[in-house]
């Protein structure tokens, strides 16, 4: 069954505000990676475009890679910064999808820096380790705002499991250009389907399971 439209009701309401709390160097980032390319990016011309002396930069960022997983920083504020508890009514999988969804809102506001600043990042290995480390947090981040446990080895299993994820739906995001980003919605759909095929998002279902199955093996 296709998944019903976002509704305004839920949808996010930090994304509409994460343009504007964008902070200097961030925003910085972004201009000059839309206007040049990631690769020509430098940190003095982020410097001088955030209004601080390189200095002040390096403190918070010393390479290319630091400014990007301090923009993954900004997402992260942007996706979690209104969540509440979760409504534990809902499936682990919808659960999941909405926070995942409220994240691409938060890229859809700064799509070409952001946009520019992954093509980059891919072409460099070691940018690459450090961003994907730093993805981590990430994912265990939003796990914990859709109510699943990143504790643990099956925590960490599930943390790589939606990091799959999330990189799945952003390549559909890279492409897509429908106004309500139906194409990131399917995408993200389907990569969740499948991931519940291997890993579940729900041990106190599997462990009520197994508990009914013990108690009906001892009857």
């Amino acid at each position: 069954m296709a998944r019903k439209p976002r509704t305004s009701k839920s949808a996010p309401k930090a994304a509409s505000k994460s343009a504007a709390s964008v902070d200097p160097i961030v925003q910085a980032t972004l201009s000059e990676a839309a206007t040049l390319g990631w690769r020509d990016v430098t940190l003095t011309a982020v410097a001088k475009q955030a209004g601080i002396s390189l200095g002040e930069l390096l403190i918070e960022a010393p390479t290319k890679a630091h400014l990007i997983c301090r923009f993954i920083g900004h997402l992260d504020r942007a996706t979690l910064a209104n969540v509440t508890a979760p409504d534990l009514s809902q499936s682990p999988r919808d659960r999941v999808f909405e926070v995942l969804m409220r994240r691409f809102d938060a890229l859809q506001q700064v799509r070409d820096g952001a946009l520019a600043i992954a093509h980059g990042a891919m072409r460099d290995p070691g940018t690459a380790v450090v961003v994907g480390t730093r993805t981590n947090r990430s994912a265990a981040a939003m796990l914990g705002a859709a109510g699943i446990s990143a504790e643990g080895p099956l925590g960490c299993l599930r943390v790589q499991g939606l990091k799959a994820i999330l990189l799945a739906a952003a390549r559909a995001w890279a492409k897509d250009d429908t106004e309500d980003m139906a194409n990131t919605m399917a995408a993200l759909d389907k990569a969740l389907r499948q991931a519940e095929r291997v890993l579940s998002f729900n041990p106190l279902r599997r462990r009520r399971e197994e508990a009914s199955s013990d108690q009906a093996a001892s009857a």
